[in-house]
């Protein structure tokens, strides 16, 4: 049933029959469905056997213009943006007259150029395919109630604004290099490429939420694959169609962190192969830029990685009971104060200042002249928590006040045995 694919999307354009102007045919040849099982029938449709029939249609006629009210990024999805020209030249030799005359150094150089070029609209083509097939089939589905219970956002997080960003970057930048090697017939400068680089981080800011949401986005991903059915046939049909290139739709919602990663080695290996001094120092400037940008994507991920794991050691750590109440008024009174909150900012630092969990382990401790007891403890960047496991609960408590790493005196041992 699923054994057709989707027609082909044509150089630097979209899928046929996504959001383009004069498709009213195909919406009204998939919407008969539509009307095929309507309200008219009184019964309930079979949710596999309609999906089926959708999918047919689409793979038959293609995929209709999105509905703008579906549509969970209506500000950037119905945008009128200038479409790239992504169609290139099989090789950058075909832009000069007298390739041949090249030196060897020279040669590398346009060839490190030429593939940062060719791999960028490689890459708009594969953002394309997830807007203009996996976004676009899913919203059109929801329009005759599949999949409703998915959420775009979830899935997708801000694609949208990451196509827009390379649109533009091509327009703008990419572009206007390869016309003027062109129409002068001569090699392509590198240092052309600095408008758009020198300003990666303004121009790339969405790729702060995406890179954030990227792993939350796969992990609802691998849920619907694992718990829903329908979407399980559907995310099936759409990685067919040839565009896929038999990737899965996990490898196309990794594709952006990995494109970004991969710009400061293009560039870098541009830079190795140019010896023009003006060159080398618009490349350095991009270098610098770029890598700045991903030094402070990766430094807002883990500082959300190391808040969620506080989180997750918050919600096992039971209150702390620092002293007894006498009366239930006082127990009230003290209720608010007995919470550990280790999210919480840190005491006498600065608000950038993170907590992070160091290490965690079982310890035994010393209790009264001759016994001792096993504890489990966790060391943070400013408080030790000694605690102990709650029978038949994966939750500790804490079983002595947390001790304020700046008021703790250490010593260093020689005997490092226990004895």
């Amino acid at each position: 049933m699923l054994g057709g694919s989707l027609p082909s999307v044509p150089p630097g354009g979209s899928l046929p029959g996504v959001a383009a102007g004069p498709d009213k045919w195909k919406n009204r040849a998939t919407n008969r469905i539509s009307v095929f099982f309507g309200a008219g029938s009184g019964k309930e449709v079979d949710r596999v056997e309609l999906l089926h029939t959708k999918l047919q249609a689409y793979t038959q006629f293609g995929l209709p213009k999105v509905p703008s009210q579906l549509a969970f990024h209506q500000d950037s999805w119905e945008e009128e943006e200038e479409e790239p020209n992504l169609t290139l030249e099989d090789s950058w030799r075909e832009l000069l007259e007298d390739p041949e005359s090249l030196s060897r150094r020279q040669f590398q150089q346009q060839e490190a150029v030429w593939e940062l070029i060719q791999t960028e609209a490689t890459y708009i083509k594969k953002l394309r395919v997830i807007t203009d097939l996996f976004l676009c089939g899913l919203l059109n589905l929801q329009d005759n109630s599949l999949l409703l219970e998915v959420e775009p956002a979830r899935l997708f997080s801000n694609i949208h604004d990451i196509v827009r960003l390379h649109s533009t970057l091509w327009v703008q930048v990419m572009f206007p290099v390869l016309e003027k090697a062109r129409s002068t017939r001569s090699l392509i400068d590198p240092a052309d490429l600095e408008q758009g680089f020198s300003t990666f981080a303004s121009r790339f800011q969405p790729y702060m939420r995406y890179c954030m949401e990227e792993e939350s986005c796969m992990e609802y991903m691998r849920s619907l694959l694992r718990d829903n059915e329908i979407f399980k046939i559907y995310s099936t049909w759409a990685e067919t169609n040839k565009q896929c290139n038999r990737l899965k739709l996990a490898d196309m919602l990794a594709k952006p962190h990995q494109r970004l990663t991969k710009y400061p080695l293009l560039l870098k290996t541009i830079l190795k192969k140019t010896d023009d001094q003006t060159s080398k120092e618009a490349l350095n400037n991009m270098v610098v830029c770029v890598e700045s940008f991903i030094n402070s994507v990766d430094s807002q991920m883990r500082q959300k990685q190391e808040k969620e794991k506080l989180a997750s050691i918050s919600a096992r750590v039971e209150s702390y009971e620092a002293v007894e109440g006498a009366s239930e008024e006082v127990e009230k009174a003290l209720k608010e104060f007995n919470r550990i909150d280790l999210t919480a900012p840190m005491i006498d630092t600065s608000p950038e200042a993170t907590r992070q969990l160091h290490l965690e382990g079982a310890l035994r401790m010393k209790e009264g002249k001759d016994s001792r007891m096993d504890v489990y403890c966790f060391l943070f960047t400013d408080l030790l928590l000694i605690t102990k496991p709650v029978k038949r609960l994966e939750k500790v408590k804490v079983i002595r006040q947390p001790l304020l790493l700046q008021n703790v005196v250490c010593r260093e041992l020689k005997d490092t045995g226990e004895g």
